[in-house]
């Protein structure tokens, strides 16, 4: 009988400690991004890779946490984060007052110009009043779309990534693209058949990380968190990786 009591003693222990290691290794944020806004976030050899992904990467494991990317269409994330198929959301999203109304962001990561990009042989684009009356390309769901749709006058055709505006920009299915200006460098360096119309200036719209309301302590977690990595330098190093500085 004493045997048998210490065999189920030595059981639960066994199962104790079991359920101490599920709990450490559940520890993991599934994180969604939209893996078409290099350098923010893309894909390179079956990767995800960009700034966002190796900021966020960094984060986590500041703060001790496994992450399971979850790449999708940039209009589909909000709605995934709000049907908790995922934690949270970080794809060069602009914390506009309209999400705020349904989610809560951090502080502001990084702040961008916009960008209106053209083909070479356009002329006469040099400002977002210039886009009346033109047929404009913006993705699905994304701050440039709410600058287009607020020009009177213009077309505004939508697409679910930026990849397929710019395609319709070097075929002349659109007039221009209202993108952002560290994403348009790349886009210009890689379509010589097009230009930069107009560096936005005036347009500054900063990137944050967006979860679900509740989740106070860790935003709290994580702005803290970005401070750091700030003050330490391993921010500033990831700018000059991606953003060249």
């Amino acid at each position: 009988m004493k045997k048998l009591m210490n065999l189920v003693g030595i059981l639960i222990m066994v199962i104790l400690v079991g359920c101490g290691k599920e709990e450490v290794q559940t520890k993991k944020l599934y994180i969604g991004t939209n893996a078409e806004y290099k350098p923010y976030e893309y894909i390179e050899n079956e990767k995800l890779v960009g700034f966002d992904i190796e900021f966020m990467e960094e984060l986590a494991k500041n703060l001790g946490y496994e992450i399971e990317w979850k790449n999708m269409s940039f209009d589909g994330l909000l709605p995934a984060l709000q049907t908790k198929k995922i934690d949270m959301v970080i794809a060069g999203m602009t914390p506009t007052e309209e999400r705020k109304k349904a989610v809560d962001f951090t502080d502001t990561y990084y702040n961008s110009a916009q960008a209106i990009l053209v083909n070479k042989d356009t002329y006469g684009i040099k400002s977002l009043n210039d886009l009346k009356e033109k047929t404009v390309g913006v993705q699905l769901g994304t701050i440039q779309e709410t600058m287009a749709t607020e020009i009177k006058g213009v077309k505004v055709k939508r697409y679910n990534s930026f990849t397929g505006a710019i395609l319709e920009l070097k075929n002349k299915k659109v007039d221009a693209v209202i993108v952002g200006g560290v994403v348009a460098n790349n886009y210009l360096e890689n379509n010589p058949k097009l230009k930069l119309a107009a560096l936005l200036e005036d347009k500054q719209d900063g990137s944050a990380i967006a979860m679900n309301k509740g989740n106070e302590k860790l935003i709290l977690e994580l702005n803290e968190e970005i401070k750091k990595m700030k003050e330490s330098g391993k921010y500033q190093e990831l700018i000059n990786k991606h953003f060249g500085g």
